[in-house]
């Protein structure tokens, strides 16, 4: 439906509701009239309330200030409040104000406490003024009920006077007994997580990551380390290689010579090195193993000399004598063979330095859950912890304030205003409920003619005619109405209007004249009863 159908139909309707438009107007004076009357006969209702400046801190001594919640104007006013307004004080209230003759049962007397203490507002300002204000019908006990509220809190707070003390310290008793035993539970359940995470536990050097960043440094600093000394292994070979037979020749040693071999004096220094390392390794070290693998392929080859001589020792020339005799030569030998060494060691570190990696990287769902864990763990004790030694810190300061200050009665609050009513009530807003009984009577007038054009609904175009039946409309005759028909026409709607006037000029009435219709209607009710 498009907008020009939208407000056709409503023309519609609006022409069906204006065929009956005398029912509106009567049903809406039916409704206003007695809605109006009813607005009159509500009882007006009377505030009276008092001003007084109460000190907190007296009802929550200031040992308590910050451990309670109590440091904010709405805890403050749930004090104040839960100190007027027990049930006790209301019960003695409504003795003294004689609003217990309103109840003649125990139940309605319940439910007379439960009204005072809905109906009994406090709130607070600044400098922790607060004001207490109660609504009634009749002005004098509304004050009479302010003024006893605070006479029956002066009377209960001079009897309470000097248990502050006593009452503050029974209550940090308590909470440092039941912080001890969450204190003892978050230390067990702290040793029990260790004890069943072990292993997974984040060490010295931080967290999980910082764990695995430093391993994955290591990995990369073995495998420089290991480029660096494959590049010098692969310098010595070269050197080797290109040494010269005649190079640095040197006189044979005289073991050499008794020896009978070329490498006598290689195993021999390989040996006192052997010895001095055996001294800080056992013998599964790397460098160990490769030292004893080296001696043993050096005396090996030894031993083939030996026997291809025949077991004949031979005299050497010091001018023939080989390379390996050369002093030159074997040092190179010997850093080859520490650099072979070395690689070696170096390779099973990189190796162990990767299993860390990999083990990490496998255990890093676990490591993480256990690592936050235990830092809600840590949180959660150190809370509790810290809390305890506040309490300790409190208890202490409250022995000792005991043992040097005396207790002293003080005054926990003053009145700055004493309870007053106004003489114009406060409630009900008696304009604004005869308005809303005037559109309400107007809608149920409305109501009423939209319901009777529903029922007995008729065509005003030819359009609805077509669309109704659905057969085409050939034409339309319009009605030809005479000069009296017209005349009589126009003055029943100048009296429609006259009546929809007249009703707005009622409302205007009432309205205007709300304080003596008000009592005038209250005193013919009040006489007819």
């Amino acid at each position: 439906m498009d907008l020009q159908q939208l407000i056709a139909e409503v023309l519609n309707h609006l022409r069906g509701m204006w065929r009956y438009r005398w029912h509106l107007i009567i049903v809406a004076w039916l409704v206003a009239i007695p809605g109006w009357a009813m607005v009159y006969k509500m009882p007006d209702v009377y505030e009276a309330s008092a001003k007084v400046s109460v000190d907190t801190n007296s009802l929550l001594p200031k040992l308590t200030q910050g451990l309670t919640a109590n440091e904010n104007l709405e805890s403050e006013v749930d004090v104040v409040s839960k100190a007027l307004l027990t049930r006790p004080n209301l019960e003695k209230v409504a003795r003294e104000t004689d609003l217990d003759l309103r109840a003649n049962t125990r139940q309605e007397m319940e439910g007379l406490i439960t009204s005072l203490q809905r109906r009994v507002s406090i709130k607070g300002g600044r400098d922790k003024i607060f004001t207490i204000a109660y609504q009634d019908p009749n002005r004098e006990k509304a004050t009479d009920v302010v003024a006893a509220i605070l006479n029956t809190f002066v009377e209960s707070s001079l009897g309470a006077q000097g248990d502050d003390a006593e009452m503050t310290e029974n209550a940090i008793r308590s909470e440092i007994e039941d912080h001890e035993a969450r204190l003892l539970k978050a230390e067990a359940d702290l040793a029990e997580f260790k004890k069943r995470n072990l292993g997974y536990m984040p060490s010295d050097g931080g967290d999980y990551y910082s764990r695995l960043q430093t391993a994955l440094a290591q990995v990369d600093g073995t495998q420089q380390q290991i480029r660096q000394l494959q590049q010098r292994r692969d310098e010595i070979a070269r050197q080797l290689e290109g040494e010269e037979p005649v190079f640095g020749l040197m006189p044979s040693t005289p073991a050499q010579a008794a020896a009978g071999c070329s490498h006598a004096a290689n195993i021999a220094q390989l040996k006192a090195q052997l010895s001095e390392l055996q001294v800080d390794f056992t013998d599964k070290h790397p460098r160990i193993v490769m030292l004893k693998d080296t001696i043993a392929a050096l005396e090996e080859e030894c031993a083939e000399e030996r026997a291809a001589m025949g077991g004949n020792v031979p005299i050497v020339n010091p001018e023939t004598q080989s390379l390996d005799a050369n002093p030159v030569y074997q040092n190179l030998r010997l850093q080859l063979s520490n650099a072979n060494v070395e690689l070696a060691a170096l390779q099973e570190e990189l190796n162990t330095r990767r299993r860390t990696v990999a083990q990490l990287r496998a255990d890093v769902d676990k490591i993480a859950v256990v690592e936050t864990q235990l830092k809600q763990l840590n949180r959660d004790y150190d809370v509790v912890s810290s809390r305890h030694q506040e309490l300790l810190k409190r208890w202490e300061t409250l022995q000792s304030r005991k043992r040097l200050e005396p207790v002293t009665d003080q005054v926990q609050f003053n009145i700055l205003e004493p309870p007053f009513a106004e003489a114009q009530p406060v409630a009900p807003n008696r304009p604004m409920l005869l308005i809303a009984v005037l559109v309400v009577a107007l809608g149920a007038g409305g109501a009423v003619a939209f319901g009777l054009n529903q029922l007995k609904p008729v065509f005003y175009t030819r359009k609805a005619i077509r669309d109704i039946v659905g057969l085409p409309v050939l034409g339309s005759v319009s009605m030809i109405m005479s000069p009296d028909a017209l005349s009589a026409k126009r003055r029943k709607t100048l009296a429609w209007v006259g009546a929809n006037l007249a009703l707005l000029m009622a409302a205007g009435v009432v309205i205007v004249l709300d304080g003596p219709l008000s009592r005038l209607v209250g005193n013919v009710l009040e006489g007819g009863v």
